[in-house]
Parts: structure tokens; sequence; C-alpha cells
């Protein structure tokens, strides 16, 4: 072979090389449930910013168009993982599993602060207090459906993501129960419309991986 002809296949391989993405874990706090989920790429680095091109940006559509609650699914990815790179069902999945994640943990801690506001009721902080703990319950279960991801049990998987909607429900229960105002609906709404999101796309099928 000649030394040019060499040189030009060293060359063409070297940029394949640099082309491909490595296989890696998410990197997310220990004990966070998305560190359960086998993802590959370097998925979910976080930035200040949301900086995709408009070729994935048509991707993360192509997945969030399979959800019933689709401008919250981008908005939710867009701040859960703003540079996110893998484009697949496990990628999307952890992303609005981390959304889920920070927005219960905000959650909570709404609920606490009012809980501990003598401008409520007792009865009102009373059931504010029953809500921290149904909150708190959820996030057992996102761990529990994480886990169930990692090991491939999609049944279990769905459960627990069905129980979290039942969970965020609980707490406006006691508030409807006594037709009193609940300040926490929103945020039950939109935890129960997250969570919708992320059981939309795991059962949406095998996609193929960009």
């Amino acid at each position: 072979m000649r030394p040019a002809t060499l040189l030009l296949l060293l060359f063409l391989l070297a940029l394949t090389s640099s082309l491909l993405l490595p296989s890696a874990a998410i990197s997310v706090p220990r004990g966070s449930p998305i560190s359960f989920l086998p993802v590959p790429s370097s998925a979910l680095k976080t930035s200040a910013k949301f900086s995709i091109n408009g070729g994935l940006e048509a991707l993360l559509k192509s997945f969030c168009k399979h959800t019933d609650y689709f401008d919250l699914c981008m908005s939710s990815i867009r701040k859960a993982a703003p540079q996110l790179r893998s484009f697949n069902t496990a990628s999307i999945a952890a992303a609005l599993m981390k959304a889920v994640d920070a927005k219960a943990h905000e959650a909570v801690a709404f609920a606490k602060k009012l809980a501990n506001d003598p401008h409520f009721t007792g009865r009102t902080r009373e059931l504010l207090h029953d809500c921290i703990d149904t909150y708190s319950d959820a996030l057992d279960n996102l761990k529990s459906a994480g886990d169930a991801i990692r090991a491939r049990d999609n049944g279990t998987r769905d459960s627990m993501l069905s129980a979290m909607i039942s969970n965020f429900g609980t707490c406006e229960d006691g508030f409807q129960e006594l037709s009193l105002k609940s300040p926490t609906a929103e945020w039950t709404e939109t935890l129960q419309h997250m969570v919708d999101n992320v059981l939309a796309i795991v059962n949406k099928g095998r996609p193929n991986d960009y």
C-alpha cells in the first residue's frame, strides 16, 4: 500500500473515531433514582443554558409528542438535562424522572413552609403535613421505579410510577373532603402530569438510538 493511501486511511479512521460518543452512565447525585437507569452516552450534564441544535430539538420533540403534556415534557427536559445528547427511551425517561425528583423535593419544601405558617388554620396545616408524607411516599416510589428500570422489571416500574400519581392525588383528597381550598393543588397537578409523561415515554416502544 502506498504511503499516501495509508495516511489517508489513518486520517479517515481518526475522524470517524472522534465522531463516536462513548458509553457512560448519567452523572447524578448519589442516591438519586436516576443513577439506577442504564443510560448510554454522556447524557445529563448540567448547564445554565439549554443548547441543542435544530436537528436534536426535532428529535426531542419526536419523543415528547408521545406524551399528553408536550410542553411540560419539553420544559422538564430543558431544565433537568440542558445538554442532553443521547436521544433514546432510557435517556429521555432519565431526564424526566430527574425533573420529577427535583419538583417533588420542591413541593415537599413548599408544603413544610406552609405547614408552619400560622396564617393557615390548624386543619389546613394538618392536611399539609399529610401532603408532606404522601409526597415523601411518592419519592420512595420513584426510587423503586428506578430500581425496577435497572432490573428491567417493566411491571414493577409501571406500578411504582402509577402509585406516584395516586400518592400526589391523596394529598388533595383531604382538602376536597372538607371542601377546603388546597394551597398545593397546582403542585399536585403538575407532578401528576410529569409522572404521566414518564409513563408515556417508557411505554412508547423501542425507538432507534440517535
